[in-house]
C-alpha cells in the first residue's frame, strides 16, 4: 500500500516516465509528459530565485542648449576675470599680512644699546660679557650692540681727552634705547653730556657713591641713571687685611684724580686706618695710563716711605692680562711685602698673598640685565633698586706666604674660602 502510494507521487511518476522514455524512442505518454513537467516545476521552486536581468537603459539625450549671444558672452567673461582677480588679491593680501604678523611675533623690534669705556680693562670685559649673556637669556627682548656705538678711547692722557666727545656723540644719537657706561670715568662723561633722554646704566664702578655719581645707595639722583651699589665692601676689605697681617704702614698707589682716588678706595682706606690705628703711605704720581714703568717707580717711592704691606687696586699696570703683572708681583715678593688684591683670586693665583675671592660675574651681569629689561620695557631708571649684596670671601696663596716668610694664623686658614698652593700666572689670552 505504501509502495503504491509512493509510486504515484509526482517525483516517482516522473522517474518512471523517464525510464520508459529511455527504453523507447517514441514520445512518452501524455501523462508522463505532465508528470515530468510537474516535477520540473517542483525542482525550480526549490532553487533560490534570481532577479530578472535589467533591460538596457536608453541612451540619454544631451540637453538642448540655447545659443549665447556674443555680447552676453563678453560680459560673462569679463565678470569671471574680475572675480578671479579679486580673489587673487585677497589671498595675496592675507598671505602678506600673515607673514608680517608672524615675523613681528618671531622677531620683535631690536633694542639698540651703546657702550662707552675709558679704556680696556679685564674687569670691564668680563662684566660686559656677563651682561650680554644675561640679556640673551631673556627671550622677550632682542638687543643689538652697534659697533659704531661702542667707544674705548684708551687710557693714555691724549686719548682720555676724547672721552667727553665720545660720550656726547652717544647721548646725541636718536637710535639708541640705552647706553652703558663702564667705569667711573665713562659714567661721569655721559652724565656731563646728559640731556635726560637716553637711559644710562653705570657698570664696573668701584664706588658710585664715593665717586659722586649717585646721590646715595638708595637714589641715583638722576632720572635716566641707575647702577649697582655694594655697601661697605671696601671698608671690610681693609679691615680683613689688617686683621690678618697686622701691618703698620699700608702702601696705596693711584692717579691723583677724583676717579683715581675712587679706584683706590682711598676714602674707605682712610676711615679704616683711623679706626684701626695704621698709617697710609700714598703715591699719587701715576698718569691715567698707569704704565708698568710708572708703577715700578711708585712702588720704589712707597718702599722708601716705609710701607710694610701693599694694596693692589684696579691699576692698568696690574691688569691680570697685562705684561706688567708678573714683574711687579715678583718685585713685591722679593721685598717680602704682604699684598692684598682687591679684584679677586685671579691675582692670588698669580702671586698676591691674599685677596677677595674671584668676582662672580654671572650674578653681576644678571643684576644689570634685570635693570636693562625694566628700562627697555618702559621702567624709570631712577626708580630701580641699585643695592646688591656681596658677601666677602677670602683667597690665600700658601706659596707666596712661604716665599715672603709669612705664616697665616690657623683660624684664618680654616675660615678661608680658597687656598692656593702654587703660583700660576695667566696668559693674556686667558683674560680677554
Amino acid at each position: 500500500m505504501n509502495e503504491d502510494r509512493a509510486a504515484h507521487t509526482p517525483r516517482n511518476r516522473a522517474a518512471s516516465c523517464a525510464t520508459t522514455a529511455g527504453a523507447a524512442t517514441a514520445q512518452p505518454p501524455v501523462g508522463c509528459r505532465m508528470a515530468v513537467a510537474r516535477a520540473t516545476r517542483v525542482r525550480r521552486a526549490a532553487l533560490p530565485s534570481r532577479p530578472p536581468a535589467p533591460l538596457p537603459a536608453a541612451p540619454a539625450r544631451p540637453p538642448r542648449r540655447m545659443p549665447v549671444p556674443p555680447s552676453a558672452r563678453a560680459h560673462i567673461t569679463g565678470f569671471i576675470h574680475h572675480l578671479l582677480a579679486a580673489m587673487v588679491a585677497l589671498l595675496l593680501s592675507a598671505a602678506l599680512w600673515g607673514t608680517g604678523c608672524a615675523t613681528a611675533h618671531a622677531q620683535p623690534a631690536a633694542k639698540r644699546i651703546g657702550y662707552l669705556e675709558a679704556g680696556p680693562f679685564w674687569l670691564y670685559t668680563r662684566t660686559w660679557d656677563a651682561f650680554r649673556a644675561a640679556m640673551a637669556r631673556e627671550g622677550g627682548l632682542r638687543c643689538e650692540f652697534p659697533q659704531d656705538a661702542r667707544f674705548s678711547p684708551g687710557w693714555e692722557p691724549e686719548n682720555m681727552r676724547t672721552l667727553p666727545e665720545k660720550a656726547a656723540e652717544l647721548m646725541r644719537r636718536k637710535d639708541l634705547d640705552l647706553v652703558v657706561g663702564m667705569g667711573t670715568a665713562a659714567v661721569k662723561a655721559l652724565l656731563a653730556a646728559n640731556d635726560g633722554r637716553t637711559p644710562i646704566i653705570g657698570m664696573g664702578m668701584a664706588d658710585p657713591v664715593a665717586a659722586g655719581v649717585v646721590k646715595n645707595a638708595q637714589d641715583s639722583g638722576v632720572d635716566n641713571l641707575t647702577t649697582r651699589v655694594t655697601v661697605d665692601r671696601w671698608s671690610s676689605m681693609f679691615r680683613v687685611f689688617h686683621d690678618v697681617v697686622r701691618f703698620r704702614k699700608m702702601g696705596v698707589m693711584y692717579p691723583d684724580t677724583p676717579e683715581g682716588r675712587v679706584y683706590a678706595a682711598l676714602g674707605d682706606a682712610e676711615a679704616i686706618a683711623s679706626e684701626l690705628g695704621f698709617s697710609l703711605v700714598r703715591y699719587g704720581g701715576l698718569s691715567s695710563a698707569e704704565t708698568p714703568d710708572e708703577c715700578r717707580k711708585g712702588l720704589e717711592a712707597l718702599r722708601e716711605q716705609g710701607m710694610d704691606a701693599f694694596f693692589i687696586g684696579p691699576l692698568n699696570c696690574f691688569d691680570i692680562g697685562g705684561d706688567g703683572l708678573a714683574p711687579l708681583l715678583d718685585t713685591l715678593a722679593a721685598w717680602k711685602l704682604p699684598t692684598f688684591a682687591r679684584d679677586g683670586s685671579e691675582y692670588v693665583k698669580a702671586g698676591a698673598l691674599m685677596g677677595f675671592s674671584t668676582w662672580d660675574f654671572e650674578p653681576i651681569g644678571e643684576f644689570h640685565a634685570r635693570q636693562a629689561r625694566s628700562i627697555l620695557t618702559g621702567g624709570s631708571p631712577r626708580a630701580l633698586s641699585m643695592q646688591d649684596k656681596s658677601e666677602p670671601s677670602i683667597a690665600l696663596n700658601l706659596a707666596t706666604a712661604k716665599a715672603i716668610g709669612f705664616e697665616f694664623p690657623f683660624d684664618v686658614l680654616v675660615a678661608a674660602d680658597e687656598l692656593h698652593e702654587t703660583i700660576t700666572r695667566p696668559a693674556p689670552s686667558d683674560t680677554r
